[in-house]
């Protein structure tokens, strides 16, 4: 069983925002291994927005939501290796793999972060899973954005997953420090009900991503 992160691991860091949850070990070490040859397969390009490119270079899977045609298009179905994660994660959270419709795959190069953002709201639950380096992911309240201490930093671990849902998907922002080593992640997405859609009205002041 992963371990589940709780507020003693923080220390006297704040304690984890609800909807916030951290497992190290998620993944053994043949499984890590075996993706991570997997990933050195895939046509990785640079993550394009709309006003500019990522550093990051990103592989998508399934169906993504394109928000210049505002409608969710099909991509490509994912890889056997990446299916079975996704049956892993979808039954670790108890819930269908099928929900999780959404996979991306980002190749971050030593140095690459990850600005301050929340997801597009089409997107509803996240589960990401990091390989081969580990990060500092850092979360702060949306609207609370310049109190310094209001800050809550994970070190995600290689093999580790976490899950953003509730409270930290809608109402906290989260970003990536530059990263010392080349790391990779899979992020799984269901898509957003229409309550939780409704609930993030400040998209347009907001810098989203579909990471």
């Amino acid at each position: 069983m992963p371990h589940a992160l709780t507020t003693a691991d923080l220390f006297d860091a704040p304690p984890l925002p609800r909807g916030l949850e951290y497992h190290a070990d998620f993944l053994a070490v043949d499984e890590e291994a075996a993706l991570l040859e997997l990933f050195a397969t895939l046509p990785f390009r640079e993550a394009l927005f709309r006003e500019y490119t990522a550093r990051r270079r990103v592989v998508r899977f399934g169906f993504h939501y394109e928000p210049d045609e505002h409608a969710w298009r099909e991509i490509a179905p994912l890889p056997p290796l990446l299916a079975a994660l996704r049956r892993k994660v979808a039954a670790f959270r108890g819930v269908d793999e099928h929900d999780y419709l959404h996979a991306l795959v980002t190749e971050y190069r030593p140095g690459t972060p990850i600005g301050w953002h929340r997801d597009r709201p089409q997107y509803g639950r996240v589960a990401g899973i990091s390989f081969a380096s580990d990060c500092r992911m850092r979360f702060r309240p949306y609207d609370n954005q310049h109190d310094r201490s209001a800050v809550v930093a994970l070190e995600l671990a290689p093999r580790s997953l976490y899950v953003m849902e509730d409270d930290i998907r809608w109402q906290w922002q989260h970003g990536i420090a530059p990263t010392k080593g080349l790391r990779y992640s899979v992020t799984f997405r269901t898509r957003a009900k229409a309550r939780e859609e409704r609930g993030t009205s400040n998209e347009g002041r907001d810098r989203t991503s579909g990471r």
